[in-house]
C-alpha cells in the first residue's frame, strides 16, 4: 500500500478521521478533473490536438479516480466498525 501512496501523494496526506483533508483531497481530485475535461472541450475541435488532449482526460480521470478513493481508504484506515 505504502508504494502505491507514493504515485499518490496527496491521497496519502489524509490521515484516518481527518474530514478536512478528506475533503480538500476530493475537490483537489474533483476540480483537476473538471479542468481537464473543460481544456478538452475547447480544443476538441483540432484534429490530432483533441484527440491527444481527450487521451490525456481520460488518462486524468481515472488518475483522479484511484486518488479518491485512496483518500477515502485513508479516511476510514484504522478505524474500528464497534461502538463500544
Amino acid at each position: 500500500m505504502d508504494k502505491l501512496l507514493e504515485a499518490f501523494p496527496l491521497s496519502a496526506s489524509v490521515r484516518p478521521g481527518d474530514g478536512r483533508g478528506l475533503t480538500m483531497a476530493l475537490v483537489i481530485y474533483v476540480l483537476a478533473w473538471a479542468i481537464a475535461s473543460i481544456v478538452a472541450v475547447v480544443v476538441g475541435w483540432i484534429p490530432l490536438v483533441g484527440a491527444l488532449v481527450r487521451a490525456a482526460q481520460i488518462l486524468l480521470g481515472l488518475y483522479c479516480l484511484a486518488g479518491a478513493a485512496l483518500a477515502v481508504a485513508g479516511f476510514f484506515r484504522g478505524q474500528s466498525g464497534d461502538a463500544s
